[in-house]
């Protein structure tokens, strides 16, 4: 009894701090976090499928998860989000109470804590400060769905390569680099823009021809952010 109420008071510590939860009492997150237990996942793993997210509601503490589809025919993929710190899973589920087929993998180990996603339901009308956060991240979730939507419609593979790399641009440090995004593989960087490995490496290819980025590995370093904005604006 001892260990759990440990357990729940670090859970507390954690949650209290995220801007999902900053608007409800102590009390009443104390209570919700009750309900909540860790889990963790290796580098590779596949952390949650839709029966998972049917019943239980997730929020990733550490490391990223690549939510995903593929076309079985083809073997075409494309990333539909990448969850992390602070990410909650799954919205869908818990706005709709069906079942959401998606893959999912473990892009890094990763730490979450969850819950019966009905007493999320239910902490959605016993505490309306809790909406307060709750909508206004739902509203940005389906913001950056119908942003993608409509990339993949209105844009080319260059120029959503650029906006990828624009976006996730950690200028704030002395040397830019990438946040999110960093360390991912080519496959994986060319399922987020909804193209093949191929393409993408074309244009991997432009901006270090033109002194832009650099390549080592599977990293790659920001050498000139300002160019890259430049050619991103060009091209929206």
């Amino acid at each position: 009894m001892e260990n759990q109420e440990k357990k729940v008071d670090q859970y507390y510590q954690i949650v209290a701090s995220s801007t999902h939860f900053s608007a409800m009492q102590e009390q009443a997150i104390r209570e919700l976090m009750s309900h909540f237990r860790f889990v963790s996942w290796k580098k590779g793993a596949i952390p949650f499928d839709e029966y998972d997210t049917h019943h239980k509601f997730y929020i990733i503490l550490t490391g990223r998860i690549k939510v995903y589809q593929i076309n079985e025919n083809t073997g075409n993929e494309y990333t539909i989000e990448i969850l992390h710190k602070g990410s909650l899973f799954d919205i869908i589920c818990l706005l709709d109470s069906k079942k959401h087929f998606v893959l999912t993998e473990a892009l890094d180990d990763v730490e979450a804590l969850f819950a019966p996603i009905y007493v999320v339901r239910e902490a959605i009308m016993k505490h309306p400060e809790f909406n307060q956060t709750l909508f206004p991240y739902l509203g940005r979730r389906m913001r950056a769905y119908e942003e993608k939507a409509t990339d993949l419609a209105l844009l080319n593979t260059w120029a959503r390569t650029l906006k990828l790399f624009a976006k996730h641009l950690n200028i704030h440090q002395a040397s830019p680099n990438l946040k999110l995004i960093n360390n991912l593989s080519h496959a994986d960087l060319a399922s987020i823009i909804g193209s093949a490995r191929n393409v993408l490496n074309r244009h991997l290819q432009k901006l270090k021809k033109d002194d832009i980025i650099d390549i080592e590995r599977s990293h790659i370093y920001i050498k000139d952010a300002e160019a890259l904005i430049r050619k991103y604006h060009r091209e929206k």
